[in-house]
C-alpha cells in the first residue's frame, strides 16, 4: 500500500503541535504541515504568564517544547505549502508544494493573521510608521510618540510592552470598555505614559515620507481631532484590532459563518465527516493558546475514533509510525541569541549538536568568507565564523581585507559563487536563515515545488535583494530564507541580510519603520514577510 497518514495536520501553531502530541502519542500516524514558521502567531510573544502549570516562558519557549514533545511521539513534520484539498472521500488527499498526501483524516489548524482596520493610509504607511508587531518593530519608535488600534487583550498586552519605547502611548478603543478581562485592563493604571480614548476611532493617516498626523473621530458624538506628536516629529500607530481566520481555501469545502471562521461541533468536527477545526480559526468567543491546545486535544482524541472506524471499514492495516528526521526548515530549537552562550563563546554546546546533524547530511564543503574593513562588525563576524568552521572539516573559514560592507559571505566549495551574504551576526531568529543557506549551498539543500524551481532558473535580470531585520523579528527569516533559496540556485540573483542595528544608514535613507524591509535593486521597497514564490513575483515588476 502507498504511504498513508493516520491523519495530516495543516498547521504548526499551538492547536496543530497539541493534536500531533496525542494522536501519536496513541500510536496514529500523523504529519504536521506547515508552511512559515512552527509555533504560529504565539511565538510573537516575549512573554506568557497565564498558561497553566507554567509561571512564565515566552511563546516561541512554550511550542518548542510542544514541537519536541510531538517529535518524541514520532510525529512527523513537513515544510510545505497546501494548495488544494479533496476532502469528501473516505480516504482525504492534501495538495501540496511537496506532492499529493492521502490521509484517513484531517485537523486544520490554519490560525489567524492580524486584521488591517482600513483607515486611510494605512497600506502606504504600512513600514514606514504603521506596523502590526511590537515584538518585531517597537524599537524603531523609541523616545516617539504612538498611536495604539484596539480594545481587546492583545491592544492591552502590546501597549505595555510598548512602554518600554515609546514616550507616550494613546490607545483608540472604539467601544466604551476594553474587550478583555478587568484585571487585564487594570494593568494599564500602572503606566502613566499610557492614556486609553474609548469610543474613538482612526479615520486616517497622513504625512511624507512617515507618519506626521492623525484624523479621530468619536463614534458617539462625531467629534473629530487631529493627532500629533509632542514635538512635531512623526509618531508610530500600532494595529492590535483582531485576526482574519486563515481560511479562505476551506471556502467552498467546509461550512464557515460570515467572518470566515469554521462551524464545528462541540468535539470540533466541521461540517464534513473525518475533518476537523482547532483553535484560532474556529467560531468561538475566546481565542487564547490555552483554548488553541485545548481545541487541539478534542479534535484529536475525536479523530482517533474516525480514524479506527475508517480502518475497519476499509480494512486497513495498522500505519507504522516513522521516526521524525532533522528538518532544515526554521524549526530547529535555538536559543533566541546565539550570542547569549553562557561563556565568550557564539555557540552553546546545544546548538552545537543540532547544528553538527545538519553538517553531517551536507553533500559538499562550504567557504565562510568575512570581509574585514576592521570595524567592530567585522570583529565579530570573524569570531562568529571562526568557531563555526570549527564544528566540522566540511567548513572553511577565510578573510579578506575590504572597504566595502563587513559581511559573511557563504560560498560553494569551488569559491565560484558568492550570492549569499549575511552582514550582522546572524543570531537570533536568523541562525536557522544561516544554517539553511549552508545547507542550499552545500547541497542537498531543501526540496522545491518544480514550478516555482522553474520560475527561478528563468530569472534573466540581475537582481540584488537586500532584506533589512532585527534579530528579534519572527516574520523576518522566511524573507531571508527566501531570497537567499532563490540566490542558491540562480546567479543572476545576489541575497544580502542587513542587521539594522548595524546600518542605521539604510533605516535613515528609506525610512525604515518596520521589518523585514525588501530592498529591489536599490530601488523597489517593500514590506512584511514573503517567500520565495513572492519574490519570484516581486522580480517580475522589476
Amino acid at each position: 500500500m502507498e504511504k498513508m497518514y493516520d491523519a495530516i495536520i495543516i498547521g504548526g501553531g499551538p492547536a496543530g503541535l497539541t493534536a500531533a502530541i496525542y494522536l501519536a502519542r496513541a500510536r496514529y500516524k500523523v504529519l504536521v504541515v506547515e508552511k512559515e514558521k512552527i509555533g504560529g502567531q504565539i511565538t510573537i510573544t516575549s512573554e506568557v504568564v497565564n498558561y497553566p502549570g507554567i509561571i512564565s516562558t515566552s511563546g516561541t519557549e512554550l511550542t518548542a517544547t510542544m514541537y519536541q514533545q510531538a517529535q518524541n511521539f514520532g510525529a512527523e513534520f513537513l515544510s510545505a505549502d497546501v494548495t488544494d484539498l479533496n476532502l469528501n472521500n473516505k480516504i482525504k488527499e492534501i495538495i501540496t508544494s511537496k506532492g499529493i498526501l492521502k490521509t484517513l483524516s484531517v485537523i486544520i489548524a490554519t490560525g489567524a493573521n492580524p486584521r488591517r482596520v482600513g483607515f486611510d493610509g494605512e497600506d502606504k504607511f504600512q513600514g514606514r510608521g504603521v506596523a502590526y508587531c511590537a515584538t518585531c518593530d517597537g524599537e524603531f519608535f523609541t523616545g516617539k510618540d504612538l498611536l495604539v488600534i484596539g480594545g481587546g487583550f492583545a491592544a492591552v498586552e502590546e501597549s505595555i510592552f510598548l512602554t518600554k519605547y515609546a514616550r507616550s502611548i494613546t490607545i483608540c478603543v472604539r467601544s466604551a470598555e476594553f474587550k478583555c478581562a478587568r484585571s487585564v485592563s487594570d494593568e494599564l493604571k500602572k503606566y502613566p505614559s499610557i492614556k486609553v480614548l474609548f469610543n474613538t476611532e482612526v479615520v486616517k493617516v497622513d504625512g511624507e515620507n512617515s507618519v506626521e498626523s492623525a484624523k479621530l473621530i468619536n463614534n458617539l458624538t462625531h467629534e473629530e481631532s487631529d493627532f500629533r506628536s509632542e514635538d512635531g516629529q512623526n509618531f508610530g500607530v500600532f494595529v492590535f484590532a483582531g485576526y482574519v481566520p486563515n481560511t479562505a481555501m476551506f471556502k467552498d469545502r467546509i461550512c464557515l459563518d460570515e467572518n470566515g471562521y469554521v462551524i464545528t461541533d462541540e468535539n470540533r468536527m466541521t461540517s464534513v465527516e473525518g475533518v476537523y477545526a482547532a483553535g484560532d480559526l474556529c467560531v468561538k468567543n475566546l481565542r487564547q493558546v490555552v483554548t488553541a491546545v485545548s481545541d487541539g486535544a478534542i479534535s484529536a482524541t475525536a479523530a482517533e475514533k474516525h480514524i479506527s472506524r475508517v480502518h475497519d471499514e476499509l480494512n486497513l492495516p495498522e500505519f507504522k509510525q516513522e521516526k521524525a528526521s532533522v528538518k532544515t526548515q526554521s524549526t530547529l530549537s535555538v536559543k533566541d541569541s546565539v550570542a547569549e552562550s553562557e561563556s565568550d563563546s557564539f555557540l552553546s554546546a546545544e546548538i552545537k549538536s543540532q547544528v553538527g546533524a545538519v553538517i553531517a547530511k551536507f553533500e559538499n564543503d562550504v567557504i565562510l568568507r568575512v570581509h574585514d574593513d576592521n570595524s567592530e562588525l567585522a570583529s565579530k563576524l570573524k569570531g562568529f565564523c571562526e568557531e563555526f568552521a570549527s564544528l566540522s572539516e566540511r567548513i572553511h573559514y577565510e578573510v579578506v581585507n575590504t572597504d566595502s560592507d563587513p559581511g559573511i559571505h557563504i560560498l560553494n566549495q569551488e569559491g565560484s559563487a558568492d550570492r549569499i551574504v549575511f552582514h550582522g551576526v546572524p543570531g537570533g531568529h536568523e541562525f536557522n536563515s544561516f544554517i539553511v543557506a549552508l545547507y542550499n549551498t552545500a547541497g542537498p539543500g531543501q526540496t522545491i515545488d518544480e514550478a516555482l524551481l522553474a520560475s527561478i532558473k528563468s530569472i534573466d535580470k540581475n537582481v540584488d535583494i537586500k532584506i533589512v531585520v532585527s534579530l528579534s523579528c519572527t516574520m523576518c527569516p522566511e524573507a531571508v530564507m527566501g531570497s537567499q533559496r532563490i540566490a542558491s540556485l540562480n546567479d543572476r540573483v545576489k541575497a544580502q541580510m542587513y542587521d539594522i542595528q548595524y546600518y542605521p544608514d539604510l533605516k535613515d535613507k528609506y525610512n525604515i519603520m518596520s521589518v523585514p524591509c525588501i530592498i529591489l535593486n536599490d530601488s523597489k521597497v517593500v514590506f512584511g514577510k514573503k517567500n520565495a514564490g513572492d519574490f519570484v513575483e516581486l522580480i517580475k515588476e522589476l
